[in-house]
């Protein structure tokens, strides 16, 4: 496996390991708090959280704004705490399997996004991790801030 490759994945292993731990501190009451009006609630986040892994992949991929809407709709769990992290581990599945099997010359080919973004392959996995990891922050201030809960996750090495 590529250098490159690997590193993403080390680094995207724990963070899905982190926010499986995240979830485990949450019961199903947790999931429609909503700390903030105009922003999603806790089960909300999650759910967006589960498919981020393939879509944003698939984003990469150069895949169109509809079939990435079909992709939502098909993908999306149920806000509920087992389909969220059957989801989450499912789709990092693929996105581990995929990452795995790219090569320099793929990690080097540019695309371009639906909403008009070029990157290289690997600046998409880049993009990813940088997306995931976003939600993450936001998932853990949420359990720490309006939860008043100390869920004793760690978040990087």
């Amino acid at each position: 496996m590529n250098v490159y490759c690997k590193g993403i994945i080390n680094q995207m292993d724990m963070a899905i390991d982190s926010v499986v731990k995240l979830i485990n501190t949450l019961n199903e009451k947790d999931l429609d708090i909503k700390p903030t009006d105009e922003k999603w609630s806790i089960g909300e986040l999650l759910v967006h959280m589960s498919v981020i892994c393939k879509a944003d992949f698939l984003i990469g991929l150069g895949a169109s704004e509809e079939e990435l809407d079909l992709y939502y709709e098909e993908a999306e769990p149920k806000a509920n705490l087992k389909a969220i992290t059957s989801t989450l581990i499912d789709n990092y599945a693929f996105f581990r399997d995929a990452v795995a099997g790219l090569d320099d010359t793929e990690l080097l080919r540019e695309t371009t996004s639906f909403f008009g973004a070029v990157h290289s392959r690997y600046e998409w996995l880049l993009d990813t991790q940088a997306h995931f990891y976003h939600h993450r922050g936001q998932l853990h201030a949420m359990i720490v801030h309006i939860l008043k809960r100390e869920p004793n996750v760690q978040l990087f090495e």
